[in-house]
């Protein structure tokens, strides 16, 4: 097995390991985006998942707290191709093509009804 072919359950953010770094360091967020010289709306939606890592905040991370930028880009490329990689992982399992006896299509259909699932015969 090699290493593309292992897909982790989940992507991490590179927020989480902000957020691990402001615990260790007892600081707040409004305390590191001061720091940082970014806006605090900024950090916040990083920490919580719903912003990337740019350059610049790299940049800007890499100064306040001296964690290398290139360690936050490369959370980053690591979070978006786990996620996309994630994504086509679960778009592979939601769909199932299936070969049944005429017999048995009866029984599919009502199994199909039952969890919602779409039969094409």
């Amino acid at each position: 097995m090699s290493k593309k072919d292992l897909t982790p359950f989940v992507a991490t953010h590179p927020g989480e390991l902000i957020k691990d770094e402001l615990q260790a360091r007892k600081m707040t967020q409004k305390q590191l985006a001061q720091l940082a010289g970014i806006a605090e709306s900024v950090l916040s939606e990083i920490v919580n998942g719903k912003r990337s890592i740019s350059i610049n905040t790299a940049i800007a991370l890499e100064k306040a707290i001296e964690i290398p930028a290139d360690y936050w880009v490369n959370l980053q490329s690591q979070y978006d191709l786990d996620s996309s990689v994630i994504a086509l992982r679960d778009k592979k399992k939601a769909t199932a093509t299936l070969t049944i006896p005429a017999r048995d299509r009866r029984l599919l259909q009502e199994i199909a009804h039952k969890f919602g699932w779409a039969c094409v015969f």
